[in-house]
């Protein structure tokens, strides 16, 4: 989309924030845009849930915005716990784990949309992906208690989700990914620094040398931050991969075979185990949740754009 055509959309769209109450008197921050032409005949709603290091303004949550809106598709772009614009009314942070958090979200859109017959969509990006399969299968294994509109849900889509958490730990570990490692928890220690000043009973996690790989800073900071007594129950209480045969709403799962993250061994058996409305699709190229082109756009855009338009 160029950007004369954005800025000829986006001049016809609503953009609201909306504060969502969860657990732990912790609060998020719900970005809401609303196409002018889903005021009239309202056609569906879209999640969008960020990855580990992402917020609501990362650049692949604002191109898929902008690719629903055009289809005229309302959009909703959640700030996880201790992300974006959530960071000051949050004490604990966002893990993979945090599906309660997806639901909260989810069952917000359903009063803000209102419209019975509007159907909700949502899109999880690594590590909002697993969060989000998580959720449904919990649904639908009657691990969590059934939504009132989750009738309304689906197709969902979760992109590159590190599905098994212990896999991807171990994959991290290796010297040639140190690249991202330093991303990761350069990243990761900022975010976590704003949340500890909040927190002085916990303030001594981050004494001493800094983490050196995501599964130290799991194991230093996630985990007992978030409650768990190590980063293995952490990653074992946390993957998606337990429940993800239990999901019974529209599905689908897009991965790709030279994803330098997420071992592409999880999925090759979910293919035959999971529920007829799921569809598990891997990509021989695409990385990690799409590599950008010279554009400035991804794979995944498409992808997007193309699976809720012709879903609804």
């Amino acid at each position: 989309m160029s950007i004369s055509e954005w800025q000829k959309l986006s001049s016809g769209v609503k953009s609201e924030k909306h504060r969502l109450p969860v657990s732990d008197n912790d609060t998020l921050i719900l970005h809401d845009d609303t196409p002018e032409s889903w005021l009239g005949t309202p056609r569906g709603s879209v999640l969008l849930l960020h990855g580990i290091c992402g917020c609501h303004a990362a650049d692949y949550m604002v191109r898929f915005k902008r690719r629903l809106l055009a289809i005229g598709i309302r959009v909703f772009r959640l700030d996880m716990r201790g992300c974006g614009e959530s960071v000051a009314y949050c004490r604990g942070i966002t893990h993979a784990g945090r599906s309660e958090d997806v639901l909260a979200a989810i069952e917000r859109i359903a009063d803000l949309t209102g419209d019975q017959a509007a159907p909700i969509g949502a899109v999880g990006t690594s590590l909002g992906g697993n969060q989000l399969l998580r959720a449904a299968g919990r649904i639908g294994a009657g691990l969590d208690a059934r939504p009132s509109c989750w009738d309304r849900i689906g197709p969902i889509l979760a992109i590159a989700p590190p599905i098994d958490l212990q896999a991807c730990s171990d994959r991290m570990e290796s010297w040639s990914l140190r690249f991202y490692n330093h991303y990761f928890i350069t990243q990761l220690l900022r975010r976590a620094k704003s949340t500890l000043q909040m927190r002085e009973e916990l303030g001594s996690l981050l004494d001493g040398r800094a983490p050196k790989t995501l599964r130290e800073f799991d194991r230093r900071i996630t985990a007992p931050m978030a409650g768990f007594p190590c980063e293995r129950t952490y990653y074992a209480e946390s993957s998606a991969h337990s429940v993800v045969e239990q999901i019974d709403v529209p599905a689908l799962i897009v991965t790709a075979a030279d994803d330098p993250l997420v071992p592409v061994d999880s999925f090759v058996a979910l293919r035959d185990r999971v529920h007829e409305s799921t569809r598990v699709l891997t990509m021989p190229t695409g990385g990690h949740h799409g590599y950008t082109q010279s554009d400035g756009t991804a794979w995944t855009d498409e992808l997007v754009a193309k699976l809720y338009d012709s879903a609804w």
